[in-house]
């Protein structure tokens, strides 16, 4: 990744302070990049670069979202199809899903640092030069749509009927995701991410407590900070979701 007349990453967010300090932090980290603050500039570098083999984009997007965009990118580079990393400041399964089966290799959650998403970008660059980057075509609508369904049946049958509700199943995909890429979240956090009040999402993160699906403890670095996790018991049907829907996706 040496020559920059030939880049490989791209990088898209219409943020421009969050571009810019990524496209920074990684050129720093030995990931020269080329970015977009809008999915137009970035469709427009993809067709002039044929070097590109990354995109990293954020799913929030105005005019052309992150998922229409790499909907755009999978028909446009058939032959060799671009891996993509997702960034996000919202779990939410359907995005997840959509955006996975769009050959994204990665799905990080806002704020993301330069050095995870460097750790991700060679996680797809090995995969790539090992042969076993993205070939799949994208699912058509009826596939996504029925794996939808699914899932949500397959929640019911998971775990106990009645448990979740939202916040409660947004809250314990943010602790998934956190846990896939090796970040702490706090009990602070993990309200703001819910997107209810504290008072509602504070009584939910009661209920899977007691449920046996995550458990609450000081933060080692720093007591007044307490941190979620989930218990094993939580992982377990975490896991056993996520390899139901890999399996009905063909995966």
């Amino acid at each position: 990744m040496n020559n920059k007349d030939s880049p490989r990453v791209l990088i898209v967010d219409d943020d421009r302070d969050v571009l810019e300090e990524l496209q920074e932090g990684l050129s720093l980290l030995g990931f020269p990049t080329i970015a977009a603050s809008t999915a137009h500039e970035a469709l427009e570098l993809v067709q002039k670069h044929a070097s590109l083999r990354i995109v990293v984009t954020d799913l929030m997007m105005p005019q052309i979202d992150g998922i229409e965009l790499l909907q755009k990118l999978a028909a446009r580079r058939q032959s060799r199809p671009l891996s993509a990393i997702v960034i996000t400041g919202n779990a939410a399964l359907d995005r997840a899903v959509a955006a996975l089966r769009l050959n994204a290799v990665d799905f990080l959650q806002k704020p993301v640092s330069a050095e995870e998403v460097a750790k991700s970008i060679q996680h797809a660059l090995t995969m790539i030069e090992d042969g076993a980057g993205p070939a799949k075509p994208p699912a058509s609508p009826p596939d996504y749509l029925k794996a939808l369904v699914a899932a949500r049946a397959d929640r019911e049958a998971i775990f106990e009927a009645g448990l979740f509700s939202d916040p409660a199943w947004e809250m314990l995909l943010d602790l998934a995701f956190a846990e896939a890429t090796g970040r702490s979240i706090s009990v602070t956090s993990l309200c703001l991410a819910s997107g209810a009040s504290t008072t509602t999402a504070l009584r939910r993160i009661d209920d899977l407590q007691e449920a046996g699906l995550l458990e609450r403890q000081p933060d080692p670095a720093d007591r007044r900070r307490i941190l979620v996790t989930m218990t094993s018991r939580g992982r377990e049907k975490m896991e056993l979701f996520v390899q139901r829907q890999a399996k009905r996706l063909g995966n």
